[in-house]
């Protein structure tokens, strides 16, 4: 047992500085053996987990559960930060020094007396000063060597594009991602219906119109994360509620009955509007 009391905090410092101590007291060899047996892989992943609760909360513009979820954010960095402690990985201290000193680097136009009038301007000096002043280039034989390897599908499809983007390699206007998108739904249907149909070109072509997709998404400046997360939580909530309606009408879920399962559908989309 740890003898300990909580503290109401009146100070960001002082708040920061508890949820640390805590977190050590939780990894220490009297805390929690959850706790310790946790590492920074299995930490980073409910970084994540808890990053996107954030996002929900943001999306149901609730502002208690906003509150909760990016404690819970910070709780996460708290601990990943004691665990590169106990490993003596790095100064951690330094790690934050490391980021401020980074922020003043790459704003001098808030810092300094460089102009950068609007947010076009400002990303391309913050380039200009990773590429020029930190050094940071691609590989000489991988243009995107500095994208990370372990970003999922979607995250690593946008990065890409987002590099190709910055060289001029882009679509003059939105239309053209339009067409292209058109383009190539026709391939994965032109390969879905080919008499001598390989699975292999169809899952290539529906590969090269979900990458189309997420270039319409990064040209209009949303994340295609976001945007499908936000979809599939839409698509949970509308089928609960039809599954309850059905339940109430003694409307068994199953193909037979997917007219009048349609048809509820339609009223749940219609209740919501």
């Amino acid at each position: 047992m740890i003898d300990y009391t909580y503290q109401q905090t009146t100070t960001l410092q002082e708040a920061l500085m508890q949820l640390f101590d805590i977190v050590t007291m939780l990894r220490s060899k009297d805390g929690c053996p959850w706790d310790r047996e946790q590492d920074t892989k299995s930490v980073a992943t409910s970084l994540m987990d808890e990053t996107y609760e954030y996002i929900d909360a943001l999306i149901s513009h609730n502002k208690q559960e906003q509150q909760e979820e990016i404690g819970d954010v910070v709780l996460n960095v708290m601990m990943l930060l004691e665990i590169h402690k106990e490993n003596n990985d790095f100064d951690i201290v330094e790690s934050i020094n490391d980021v401020c000193k980074k922020l003043i680097r790459r704003h001098p136009h808030v810092f300094s007396h460089v102009q950068a009038e609007n947010s076009s301007q400002v990303l391309d000096l913050w380039n200009k000063i990773k590429i020029e002043v930190e050094g940071k280039t691609a590989a000489e034989d991988d243009f995107f060597s500095r994208v990370p390897s372990s970003l999922p599908p979607l995250e690593m499809a946008n990065e890409i594009q987002k590099k190709i983007q910055k060289v001029g390699f882009d679509w003059p206007d939105k239309q053209g991602v339009i067409e292209k998108i058109q383009e190539e739904l026709n391939e994965v249907m032109e390969a879905d219906t080919a008499k001598d149909r390989d699975p292999s070109d169809v899952e290539m072509e529906m590969g090269d119109l979900l990458f189309s997709v997420i270039n319409y998404a990064r040209y209009l400046h949303i994340s295609p994360s976001v945007a499908l997360h936000r979809s599939t939580m839409k698509m949970k909530r509308r089928f609960n509620e039809l599954s309850r309606i059905c339940k109430e009408r003694n409307l068994e879920l199953n193909t037979d009955n997917f007219m009048m399962m349609d048809d509820i559908w339609n009223e749940v989309k219609e209740g919501e509007n």
